[in-house]
């Protein structure tokens, strides 16, 4: 068989289509697995059980292109698997971005009775009608206005989730094309299959657009697993408040920095909010957490590009500079000068330089020496620990 036999087969070519997208199907059933065995999610869980759906569409689908499925109720089983699939799977990935509300649920539960209310009518119109009777005027007629009111409604969910659920995606574009593949894909099926258009173009389109469909949802999935993956990791070494760095992580790169640093090339500095609880206490946990905020909004500012800035917890919040200038000491007066100006509270600052073979720990015990001085000493103010 020549290429131009195998493009003017519609069997085969349906068959092609069926095999490539339980292939991409099975892919993201794979991806769906691994993400709610660390996700109970019930996005991925809906993802799942619409993927499932599908792989049996097309497994029905792939055997009755190759002649190996027998009964005449194929097309009307078919029907309600893909339209469940289709409204699940696109709520699925709605999910994914945003959790599932009252009305969300309320459409998706009223598209899904509207699709298998048909579905299953189109089922039931053969059931019992014995083989030789389908093609019966009344018989036929009926069956093919459902089966072409089954085609029609997919057409119709995809233009609807195009409007309902393309503008609030962060992939929108990519969503939105997978839309349009899904949409004349089935477009080309709907006048092939009920209007009886012979066209070696509509055939083509109706076998490889839903391939196209599924290409771009997997890309849609594979970046959202990307997205939850640096989302996961970033959670897991910064504050949820202030967003700088956790302890562990902020001890493990200014230890890292000290390897690699000579003497006096790395300055520590530590914060400590004053009269932090006294905040706490007469204006509320809400005020307290705007000051860390802001707070921690200036640290970051100040060592951007020559250190790193994170919460050792409470009120204390700490950096480290790796650069030859401007020294540490001068940055630790910025940022003291800044929180004073710019919020209402005002912070003792300690600061210490790094000495061969001192470690992490011990280059924060320093500066936490050298802020307490300030504390004592009156508040307000930076003490360098070479000083004490």
């Amino acid at each position: 068989m020549d290429v131009q036999d195998f493009w003017n087969n519609r069997e085969l070519l349906l068959a092609s289509s069926s095999a490539a997208s339980a292939v991409i199907i099975g892919l993201m059933m794979f991806m769906a697995y691994r993400l709610i065995a660390g996700n109970r999610s019930s996005a991925f869980r809906l993802l799942l059980l619409a993927l499932s759906l599908l792989a049996v569409y097309h497994g029905l689908s792939l055997a009755d292109a190759l002649g190996a499925l027998e009964g005449r109720m194929a097309p009307q089983l078919s029907g309600v698997l893909y339209i469940a699939a289709f409204i699940a799977l696109n709520f699925a990935f709605f999910e994914l971005y945003y959790r599932k509300r009252a009305r969300t649920r309320a459409w998706f539960y009223g598209l899904l009775a509207v699709g298998v209310t048909i579905a299953v009518c189109n089922l039931l119109s053969v059931t019992g009608v014995p083989a030789a009777e389908i093609g019966a005027v009344g018989n036929g007629e009926r069956a093919n206005l459902l089966l072409a009111l089954e085609d029609g409604y997919v057409l119709v969910l995809s233009g609807l989730f195009a409007v309902m659920f393309a503008p609030h995606l962060r992939q929108r574009a990519r969503y939105a094309v997978s839309l349009c593949f899904a949409f004349f894909g089935q477009l080309a099926a709907f006048l092939t299959r009920d209007f009886g258009v012979a066209s070696p173009v509509f055939d083509l389109m109706a076998a490889i657009l839903p391939v196209f469909y599924y290409i771009v949802l997997f890309m849609i999935l594979f970046e959202r697993v990307v997205e939850l993956m640096q989302t996961a990791y970033r959670s897991s070494i910064t504050d949820g408040l202030t967003d700088l760095y956790n302890r562990r992580f902020f001890t493990a790169r200014l230890e890292k920095a000290l390897e690699q640093a000579g003497q006096g090339a790395v300055g520590a500095i530590f914060c400590d909010i004053d009269d932090f609880k006294k905040l706490n206490d007469t204006k509320g946990h809400q005020a307290a957490d705007i000051v860390l905020k802001q707070t921690a909004a200036i640290l970051r500012e100040e060592t951007e590009g020559i250190g790193l800035a994170g919460r050792y917890g409470g009120e204390e919040l700490v950096a480290f500079i790796q650069t030859a200038s401007p020294d540490a000491p001068a940055v630790a007066e910025r940022i003291r000068a800044r929180i004073a100006k710019e919020t209402i509270v005002t912070v003792s600052v300690g600061c210490a330089l790094s000495m061969p073979g001192v470690k992490a720990e011990q280059l924060m015990k320093n500066a936490d020496e050298a802020m307490y001085r300030s504390k004592r000493s009156g508040k307000n103010r930076v003490t360098l620990y070479d000083q004490l």
